[in-house]
């Protein structure tokens, strides 16, 4: 598991039912930024995949998307951080592209891009969309609790995250303790 990807909202900023929309809106969650960098210095490999349907709604412009972007690399930079390569997918639910989550096409596509394998990845998400995709695409998967799911959702998922942290941070100690597992 020397890559790591992350969904963004819910996982590294807090998430809106009406989609983070602008700079303002855009709040990083305490102890994410420094969780990022747990796993930069650890050697891993951070990637961000996110369905950010806001856009192809038009309630979020590209140019919004890409200064939200900017705040997100600059804080896990200023915390000791790396996020390698960003992977959006703007299509809505109903333009059923193979991008948007619960499909794998984004998580294959970085995974083509990074010249790794999925099963050397773990993804961290905060629905069901994201299990589904990480199994989809053959990674290992993690939920947090800081977004839309709750551990009384976890238990009615149909797919099943190998791991339930309560943020970041914790998924982050679960993927150091599997691969010092691994390791030894």
């Amino acid at each position: 598991m020397r890559v790591v990807f992350l969904d963004r909202d819910g996982v590294l900023n807090f998430d809106r039912a009406d989609y983070v929309k602008s700079l303002e809106e855009f709040k990083i969650l305490p102890g994410a930024a420094q969780a990022v960098a747990r796993l930069s210095k650890a050697g891993y490999r951070v990637v961000v995949v996110s369905n950010q349907a806001g856009v192809g709604k038009g309630l979020i412009s590209e140019e919004t998307l890409s200064e939200i972007t900017k705040v997100l690399h600059r804080a896990v930079r200023e915390a000791g951080g790396e996020i390698e390569a960003v992977y959006y997918c703007r299509h809505t639910p109903e333009d059923d592209c193979d991008c948007r989550k619960p499909k794998p096409g984004l998580i294959l596509k970085a995974c083509e891009d990074l010249r790794v394998e999925p099963r050397e990845c773990v993804f961290v998400g905060d629905a069901e969309r994201d299990v589904k995709a990480a199994r989809a695409a053959g990674c290992g998967s993690a939920l947090v609790l800081t977004g839309h799911a709750s551990a009384q959702d976890v238990a009615r998922f149909e797919s099943h995250p190998d791991y339930v942290a309560d943020n970041l941070n914790d998924a982050v100690d679960w993927i150091l303790d599997q691969d010092s597992k691994i390791a030894t």
